[in-house]
């Protein structure tokens, strides 16, 4: 294959995935190699590679009647991601706790002022704030478990971390298509009560505290009672 192909392959990838971890392809949308093309205009080639690389990440699925899509949303696959998000985080920061140094704490005070600049999660908020929200809740995260010496438990933290960006984009831009009508039913105050539970700075100003404090049993409740935020806040909109 030469060098131009390879390139245009890539790209086709790169804004492919992009656009589904950000939610700007809702979960089950179609992916038809000519609305493709017209979106990226790119060719039939870059872009079947890049669906088949991203059906091995689980971010497209493709059966013979449907073809391909975006890979759907549900509260088992949510629930199986915080699960393994527990399990490598809590590890994480029991490490982090132990082997931080006096560099990692003043850069986790940094993130966390960071943080709190920035606005709380509502629905259908302007992509610009979410997008400060976003880089700076990452930021606190990752600097919250930079203290641990592991990369390969980082490398799967990553991971997860990508997968979940996508439900979470989802609960803020499409919350009706996540809970079937159920934000609807509720109301868009209770709804963004919700969101403001689970982005509330509070929550982290607590795990940061129990962090620099050494405190690995209180730490590490509060970063599992922290992940499990995103669930309850998937089960408040589901309808009644």
């Amino acid at each position: 294959m030469r060098s131009g192909e390879i390139s245009k392959a890539e790209k086709a990838y790169e804004l492919l995935r992009r656009d589904i971890l950000d939610a700007h392809l809702a979960p089950e949308t179609p992916l038809t190699i000519s609305s493709l093309k017209e979106r990226y205009e790119l060719g039939w080639t870059p872009l079947r590679e890049a669906l088949s690389r991203l059906e091995t990440e689980r971010l497209v699925t493709f059966s013979p009647n449907r073809g391909y899509r975006v890979a759907g949303v549900s509260r088992s696959e949510l629930l199986d991601l915080q699960r393994a998000r527990v399990t490598i985080e809590s590890d994480l920061l029991r490490e982090a706790i132990h082997a931080g140094d006096e560099t990692w704490e003043q850069q986790l005070v940094a993130a966390h002022y960071a943080l709190k600049q920035a606005k709380p999660l509502r629905a259908n908020m302007p992509e610009t704030e979410l997008i400060r929200w976003e880089q700076r809740h990452d930021a606190f995260h990752n600097a919250l478990l930079n203290g641990s010496p592991s990369i390969w438990l980082k490398r799967f933290a990553e991971q997860i971390s990508t997968q979940l960006h996508r439900h979470h984009r989802n609960l803020v831009f499409s919350p009706t298509l996540i809970a079937g009508g159920g934000a609807d039913l509720m109301g868009e105050e209770h709804y963004n009560a919700l969101l403001e539970r689970a982005s509330n700075v509070d929550h982290h100003t607590a795990l940061m505290e129990a962090t620099l404090q050494r405190d690995e049993k209180r730490a590490i409740e509060l970063l599992v009672e922290h992940i499990g935020l995103t669930l309850l806040t998937y089960e408040g909109v589901q309808p009644r």
